[in-house]
C-alpha cells in the first residue's frame, strides 16, 4: 500500500508537470533587447486596432487597414494595398516585403486583418497583425535574413478566405519558393499550437525543433485537423501544393467571434507564445535553403511526414514511418508480458482479454452516458451556444463527466477484481491502447503515438512486475514508470477534448476513461498488484 500511494504521488506530479509544461510563457517586457519579440510592445497594437468590429468593406475596415500600412511604412518597409475582386467581393490585402541577402524564396507571415461583425476581432486575428508588427521590428533590428520575408494581411477572411484565394490566384509564384507561417485564434488565452503543417512536413518540423524554444501542439492535432471541414487562410494555400504551417491559440473559446473578443480578455502570454514562436521560424526559415521545402516550386521530391510532440517540456520527433513498428512493438511486448505471467502463474490469458474487451465496452459507455449527461446539461443551458466547445462557465459540467469517466471505470475494474489478478486489467487496459494505436497508424498517423507510446510502457512495465513480483515494492515502481507515458502524453490530451468538443457529445468522458483505465492497478486492497498466483486454466 505504502508503495502503491508513492506510485500515486509521482504520477500525480508526472501529470501536474506534463500539464504545466504546456503553459505559455511569461510576457516579455518593452524593456527587452530591440532583437527579441515582446508582448509588452504588441498590445498597446492591439488596443488601437481592437477599438470595434471591422468586417469586410466596412469603413471601420478602412481604418485598421491604414493604421497597419503606417506602421509598416515607419517600420522602413514599402506597404502596398493590393485591391481586387474575388466572388463578387471587393478585397483589399496589405502586403510587404523584407528583402534577403541571397534568397532562395520567400517565407511569408501571414494573418488577417478583418473580424466578424459581431465583435472587434482582439484575438481573431488582431492579436496576430500585431505579433507579425513586432516581429518586423525585431527582425529589423537584427542583420538581413537569407530569404526574403513576405508580410501578408489577408481581408475577407471571415467572409470566406476570400483575401488568401486572391492573394494565392494572383501573387503566390509557381517557380518560387514559398513557406506561408499563418496565425491565428480560436480564443483569447491559451498556448500558440502548431495545430496544422503542410503534407510532407519533416523540413518544417525539423525548423521548429530547432528554432523555437518551447514549442506546443504536436502531430495529432496535424492528423486530425487534415480529417475535419474546417478552414483558414492556409487552406487555401495548402490547397495549392504549397507548403505552410498554422497556429493560433483556442483556451477561453467562449469569447470566439463574440463582443467578448476585447482586448481586456486577450491573454499576453499568448500574444508572446504566439510571437515568439512566430520570430523564431521567421529567422530559421528565413536564413535556410527553402527549396527542399517546396517541391511544386523546385521540383524536389517531397518530403516525408514527421510524427511530432512535447513530453514533460521536451520536443520530441520522428518520421511518420516508425508509427506502424511502434505499434506493433507495444502490442508485441503486451503478449509477451501476459505470457510470461501465464507461465509464472500470475495471469490468465481468459481474464486478460476479458479485460481487454469490456476496457473497449466501458469505453463506448463512457461516450454514450456522457452523450445522455450532455443533452441533459443543455436543457439546464437553452439557446445560446448551450454546452459545447464556445459555450461559457462549462466548469461544473466538466467536472461532472470527469466524475462520470470515474465511474464507470470503477465499474469496469471492481468486477474484474473479484475474478481476476489486479494486472489483468492493467494488461486489458494496455491491449485496448495496444489496439488503438495499431488502427490510428494506418488510419490516422501522426496521432497514434498518444495510444501506441503508452500501450508499450504499461507492456513493458508488466513484464518487468511480473519478472519482479516476489519484490512487491520494486514491482509496483516498474508498473508507475510503465504508466509515466499515460499521465506524460493521454493526460494533457483530456483537457483539449472539453476546448473541442465541450461536454455536449461525451467525448471527453470517453477520452478520461481511456486515460484512466491503465492507472486501475492503483485501485485495490493491500496485494502486491501482481497479485497472487493462479492455477492455469
Amino acid at each position: 500500500m505504502l508503495a502503491r500511494l508513492v506510485a500515486l504521488v509521482l504520477l500525480t506530479v508526472v501529470t501536474g508537470l506534463a500539464l504545466w509544461s504546456d503553459r505559455p510563457p511569461a510576457p516579455v517586457p518593452a524593456s527587452a533587447p530591440s532583437a527579441a519579440f515582446s508582448a509588452e510592445r504588441a498590445m498597446p497594437v492591439v488596443d488601437d486596432l481592437a477599438r470595434e468590429p471591422h468586417p469586410l468593406g466596412s469603413p471601420a475596415a478602412q481604418r485598421v487597414r491604414e493604421d497597419v500600412v503606417a506602421r509598416l511604412r515607419a517600420l522602413g518597409t514599402a506597404p502596398r494595398v493590393e485591391t481586387t475582386v474575388v466572388r463578387g467581393a471587393t478585397v483589399a490585402n496589405v502586403v510587404a516585403t523584407l528583402p534577403g541577402s541571397a534568397p532562395t524564396g520567400t517565407v511569408v507571415l501571414a494573418a488577417h486583418q478583418d473580424s466578424v461583425p459581431e465583435g472587434p476581432g482582439a484575438a481573431d486575428d488582431v492579436s496576430s497583425v500585431a505579433a507579425i508588427l513586432e516581429t518586423v521590428r525585431a527582425l529589423r533590428a537584427g542583420p538581413p535574413l537569407r530569404d526574403d520575408v513576405e508580410v501578408l494581411l489577408t481581408d475577407g477572411e471571415e467572409a470566406g478566405l476570400l483575401g488568401a484565394q486572391a492573394w494565392v490566384r494572383d501573387d503566390l509564384p509557381r517557380d518560387r519558393p514559398t513557406v506561408v507561417l499563418n496565425h491565428e485564434a480560436r480564443g483569447v488565452a491559451g498556448p500558440s499550437l502548431v495545430f496544422q503543417t503542410s503534407p510532407g512536413n519533416a523540413g518544417l518540423v525539423r525548423a521548429i525543433a530547432d528554432a523555437v524554444p518551447h514549442p506546443r501542439g504536436d502531430s495529432s492535432l496535424v492528423a486530425v485537423y487534415r480529417l475535419l471541414p474546417n478552414d483558414t487562410d492556409l487552406s487555401v494555400v495548402l490547397d495549392a501544393g504549397r507548403p505552410g504551417v498554422n497556429s493560433a491559440f483556442i483556451e477561453r473559446p467562449s469569447a470566439y467571434h463574440t463582443v467578448g473578443d476585447t482586448p481586456a480578455a486577450l491573454s499576453p502570454a499568448s500574444v508572446q507564445n504566439q510571437g515568439s514562436t512566430m520570430l523564431a521560424l521567421a529567422r530559421e526559415l528565413g536564413n535556410a535553403d527553402l527549396r527542399p521545402l517546396d517541391p511544386v516550386a523546385s521540383g524536389l521530391p517531397p518530403q516525408p511526414d514527421a510524427v511530432y510532440f512535447r513530453v514533460l517540456g521536451a520536443f520530441v520527433t520522428y518520421p511518420q514511418a516508425w508509427e506502424l513498428p511502434i505499434a506493433l512493438a507495444a502490442v508485441a511486448a503486451l503478449v509477451g508480458a501476459v505470457l510470461l505471467g501465464r507461465r509464472r502463474g500470475l495471469l490468465r490469458v481468459g481474464g486478460v482479454l476479458l479485460a481487454a474487451v469490456t476496457a473497449g465496452v466501458a469505453v463506448v459507455v463512457a461516450l454514450g452516458l456522457g452523450a445522455v449527461l450532455g443533452e441533459l446539461f443543455g436543457m439546464l443551458r437553452p439557446g445560446g451556444r448551450g454546452v459545447g466547445p464556445y459555450a461559457a462557465h462549462l466548469l461544473p459540467f466538466e467536472v461532472a463527466d470527469v466524475v462520470l469517466a470515474v465511474v464507470v471505470v470503477l465499474a469496469w475494474v471492481l468486477p474484474l477484481r473479484r475474478r481476476y489478478e489486479p494486472t489483468a486489467t492493467t494488461a486489458g487496459a494496455a491491449g485496448l491502447l495496444g489496439v488503438l494505436g495499431l488502427v490510428t497508424a494506418v488510419v490516422v498517423p501522426g496521432a497514434s503515438f498518444l495510444l501506441a507510446l503508452p500501450a508499450l510502457g504499461l507492456a513493458l512495465g508488466l513484464g518487468v512486475a511480473v519478472l519482479l513480483r516476489a519484490r512487491p515494492s520494486v514491482a509496483v515502481a516498474a508498473l508507475a514508470v510503465g504508466t509515466v507515458p499515460t499521465a506524460s502524453l493521454l493526460v494533457p490530451f483530456a483537457p483539449q477534448v472539453f476546448l473541442v468538443d465541450g461536454v455536449a457529445h461525451g467525448l471527453a468522458v470517453a477520452v478520461i476513461a481511456l486515460v484512466l483505465g491503465p492507472c486501475a492497478w492503483l485501485v485495490g486492497g493491500p496485494t502486491t498488484p501482481v497479485g497472487p498466483p493462479h492455477p492455469r486454466p
